[in-house]
């Protein structure tokens, strides 16, 4: 399968998800290494460069459970940003900003440590996902 930007709808393999990386010897002769699986699913957490590792390592389950994430917390940040103007509920979104944060902060230790946990309410709307 390929990882092309345009796949027309594709959905990449239905494979059961690893909870942690696999070694080396699991790895084909063209896949990442672990660390540049982790700096992907690091990436996933940063504000506009979720979208790098959701086209570009598509097919490597552990990098696309940590994109859908990245996503839909990058689209609560954009929300809760919008709101934060005066006169629009400024604490409550503030509160949401923060939240994201340290839901990212937490995504981008669980990326360093190869481990694949979900954020509570982003890891579910990120599996309800069709992308």
């Amino acid at each position: 399968m390929s990882d092309s930007f345009f796949d027309h709808g594709q959905k990449p393999e239905s494979k059961p998800l690893p909870e942690e990386l696999p070694g080396p010897e699991n790895q084909g002769s063209d896949a990442p290494t672990s660390d540049d699986r982790r700096m992907a699913a690091l990436m996933a957490y940063i504000p506009f460069l979720c979208f790098v590792p959701l086209l570009r390592m598509r097919s490597d389950p552990y990098v696309y459970f940590h994109a859908r994430q990245g996503l839909v917390l990058f689209f609560v940040e954009i929300v809760a940003f919008i709101f934060s103007f005066p006169h629009l509920s400024q604490l409550f979104w503030s509160a949401i900003i923060i939240g994201c944060i340290g839901a990212a902060v937490a995504g981008i230790m669980f990326a360093i440590q190869g481990k694949k946990h979900k954020i509570p309410v982003i890891g579910d709307i990120a599996d309800r996902l069709r992308i």
